[in-house]
């Protein structure tokens, strides 16, 4: 399972999420486009002042985790199927199992069809 991100409880609401959002809504769009601007130029800031190693490290990294989160979740549903699987296997063969000897004429079942009991046999082969 892949590491626990920083700040996990991001779906929740809290007071500080809160108040961020109520600043955001009451910005001007002046100070959106300023924000913006201070954003990128931090980021170029930023990335001239790492090393292409570095970089190349971290996006290794970020693949990496990207990888295993994914391979959890195909894991976690191939698993949660093949029990599912499993279930409706068991249901269907204990639900047909002598099921001819146990004779219901409304029985309804798309893949079961017994037919009417209009024949009677003396010995083992019936026409």
């Amino acid at each position: 399972m892949p590491a626990r991100r920083k700040g996990a409880n991001l779906g929740r609401r809290t007071k500080k999420s809160a108040g961020m959002q109520n600043i955001r809504a009451h910005r001007r769009d002046e100070q959106i486009q300023q924000n913006n601007a201070d954003v990128r130029v931090s980021m170029a800031h930023f990335r001239g002042s790492q090393s292409q190693e570095a970089r190349e490290k971290r996006n290794r990294q970020r693949r990496l985790e990207q990888r295993q989160a994914r391979r959890y979740v195909v894991n976690t549903r191939r698993s949660i199927d093949q029990q599912r699987q499993q279930v409706h296997r068991a249901f269907t063969s204990d639900s047909f199992l002598r099921l001819a000897f146990q004779y219901e004429p409304n029985y309804a079942h798309y893949k079961v069809d017994i037919g009417t009991m209009n024949k009677e046999c003396s010995t083992l082969s019936c026409t």
